[in-house]
């Protein structure tokens, strides 16, 4: 029975265990060549025991490209025969990605606003081809004419020979470069992946309609890169399915997987979905279970004799093993997992299973800097030993607090914590509380381990008074105490008014038939907690707000799965949607409100759930405490309502700094 610690052998490359990063644009690269941010990117993933990296996708083009590595020029061999030396100084074998945007060089113009060209298999509708944007973005075909986009260029042959030939050198490139393997990019949209759609692909020709001939042009692109580079083994990335139904099944993939076999690859790379269609298959959100894929590459194994890779959201050590164990797959990826700790690996091999820290499926800053991490990959920063012992005190344990109180132990401060609840986490208990969000309390549990580890006094139960503070003997106060949700004054004797807190904690009776106020993410809006007690029953009569978008914060960040996922929700589920929307009264039996328009409408409804504000004492503490002997700092909520991101900045940044 194979293991995930076994070796591995692709064609004439062996692994030294089955555990793999995946090819994840980072936003890392200089001018198409590695440097200082993309070592940072990369080499702790090598030095933390993964046995194979797959580098994000690159560009074969003789131009650079700002975004993306570039092996399209020979004067770059030298600088990544550099990078690849030092990640094999880990034993860890190294691999390159090539892909062509094809139809996702549509993303690039819905994010930059770029006037670009656009080649796919078929010249189809921009629109129908990028649904997600059309999906959360009412006016995307409006904005896609803005640029001045002229339609889909549908290849021809010459253009594929052209593509393919760039492909071979710059595979030959990459083997010369100390690259162990190479990967054609065939998912997710990208050209290859395009001739395989049925959506992109509509071609009458030898490219278009059977197997045999959507399959031609990946196949003739294979026979190029094996002459160019000889015994190296060659990846293809595939969707095993496309997540649509009128989409690739994996009935289908598995078709294209025994050609790809004949055809000379040595393993299939086995993800989902589709980049501008379906991104919950690549950017996965904590709705689906992790693992929830592991189905696909299961069955192009089944039908194969070569390696196959399964990817989705797998996040423990454990899983990864039993999928290997039930031979689910031969390699397992973990991306996100790896970026939120790169010794993963390493530390389950050891034993230290409880020293992981877990990835909470959030999806902000995975490209390039974790949320939990901001000192790491791109913003590196070592952790210097404190010159200079201190006595620092913190006032609140949520994750802010727990944060700056491991960092500045291992600094060497001497760190205590009080904390007025009967547990460490603050609201990320009421976070976790909202529909399929429990991931999101693994930062919490980490940081209890680790303090614990750590012996840093936590006293529960303990509020302090003012007098009891000023008496703390201590160089540094830090606080820590978050802040409270608050409703209109207006509504403030109104029993029928909860704030977000109170609707996800049951904390105050509710009527069955409600209307949310607040349509971004916790807490400046209720969009999960609208989803979350739907699927606890209740009837959303409305989802209402002043804002002009749906979950803005994760809509404006980037595309993801999570933001997609919540949109369809909504659609699908037919819950009424208000934006830029006013709030003009709540009654016993009723809300009213005022739409974009003008027009009022008076919603049958038990309960107002009112998201959105939230008060922090930091004035009332300074005022209290200004005469104090010590230096007194406030991170996260309690300095400005704000978001994971910023609570766990604050906190590094602060026990770096005393």
């Amino acid at each position: 029975m194979p293991r995930v610690t076994d070796t591995l052998k692709i064609r004439n490359m062996e692994i030294k265990n089955r555990l793999g990063f995946p090819p994840m644009m980072s936003g890392s690269i200089s001018n198409g060549v590695p440097g200082e941010k993309f070592y940072n990117v990369y080499e702790p993933i090598a030095k933390g025991g993964a046995g194979l990296i797959t580098v994000e996708a690159s560009s074969t083009d003789p131009m650079n490209n700002p975004i993306q590595p570039c092996l399209g020029l020979d004067k770059n061999i030298p600088a990544f025969k550099e990078f690849t030396d030092r990640i094999h100084e880990y034993g860890t074998k190294i691999g390159i990605q090539f892909a062509h945007g094809g139809i996702l060089s549509l993303m690039m113009i819905a994010i930059m606003r770029l006037n670009m060209p656009v080649w796919s298999a078929s010249s189809v509708d921009p629109v129908v081809a990028s649904s997600s944007y059309d999906l959360i973005n009412p006016n995307w075909r409006q904005d896609l004419e803005k640029t001045g986009f002229k339609g889909i260029h549908e290849m021809t042959v010459k253009d594929m020979n052209g593509v393919g030939d760039l492909f071979a050198a710059a595979a030959k490139r990459a083997i010369d470069s100390g690259f162990d393997y190479v990967e054609i990019h065939s998912a997710h949209g990208t050209l290859y992946h395009d001739f395989l759609s049925p959506y992109y692909n509509q071609r009458t020709d030898e490219y278009g309609g059977s197997w045999e001939n959507k399959t031609r042009f990946v196949r003739e692109t294979i026979e190029k890169i094996r002459d160019k580079i000889g015994d190296n083994p060659i990846f293809v990335r595939i969707s095993a399915e496309e997540l649509l139904h009128d989409g690739l099944k994996v009935e289908d993939q598995k078709k294209v997987a025994v050609l790809l076999e004949k055809a000379g690859v040595d393993c299939i790379d086995v993800s989902q979905g589709i980049q501008v269609r379906t991104p919950e298959g690549i950017n996965i959100p904590t709705y689906i279970p992790p693992g929830g894929y592991i189905h696909y590459p299961e069955a192009i194994k089944k039908v194969v004799n070569i390696p196959v890779i399964g990817v989705g959201n797998i996040i423990e050590m454990k899983m990864a093993d039993e999928f290997i164990q039930q031979e689910k797959a031969d390699i397992i990826y973990m991306g996100r997992q790896l970026i939120t700790d790169p010794e993963t690996p390493n530390k389950y091999f050891n034993g230290q299973t409880d020293d992981i820290k877990y990835c909470i499926g959030c999806q902000v800053g995975c490209g390039g800097v974790c949320v939990l991490n901001p000192y790491e990959r791109h913003n590196y920063q070592e952790l210097i030993p404190t010159e200079e012992l201190k006595k620092i005190v913190i006032l609140g344990a949520g994750i802010a607090g727990l944060e700056v109180a491991r960092v500045a132990k291992l600094r060497g401060h001497d760190v205590e914590i009080y904390e007025k609840a009967d547990k460490v986490g603050g609201l990320m208990h009421v976070l976790a509380a909202e529909y399929k969000k429990e991931q999101f309390m693994n930062i919490v549990n980490y940081q209890k381990i680790q303090l614990n580890k750590l012996n840093i006094p936590i006293h529960l139960n303990r509020e302090l008074t003012t007098n009891e503070i000023k008496e703390l003997d201590c160089d540094v106060l830090v606080f820590a105490v978050g802040t409270e949700a608050t409703i209109p004054v207006k509504y403030k004797d109104h029993p029928n008014v909860l704030t977000q807190d109170e609707a996800i904690l049951k904390s105050k009776p509710m009527g069955k038939n409600v209307v949310i106020w607040g349509l971004d993410t916790y807490w400046k809006g209720g969009t999960e907690t609208a989803i979350t007690l739907r699927e606890q029953g209740y009837n959303i009569k409305a989802f209402a707000g002043k804002e002009k978008l749906l979950a803005g914060i994760l809509t404006q960040s980037r595309l993801t799965g999570r933001v997609t996922w919540i949109h369809r929700y909504f659609r699908d589920n037919k819950i009424p949607l208000f934006k830029k929307a006013s709030l003009i009264d709540v009654t016993d039996k009723s809300v009213i409100i005022q739409d974009s328009e003008g027009k009022e409408h008076v919603i049958e409804a038990d309960t107002l759930v009112h998201c959105g504000a939230r008060t922090t004492p930091r004035k009332t503490i300074e005022r209290e405490l200004e005469d104090v002997g010590f230096k007194i700092e406030f991170i996260g909520d309690c300095k400005k309502p704000r978001d994971i991101q910023a609570a766990i900045r604050d906190a590094q940044k602060l026990a770096r700094a005393i």
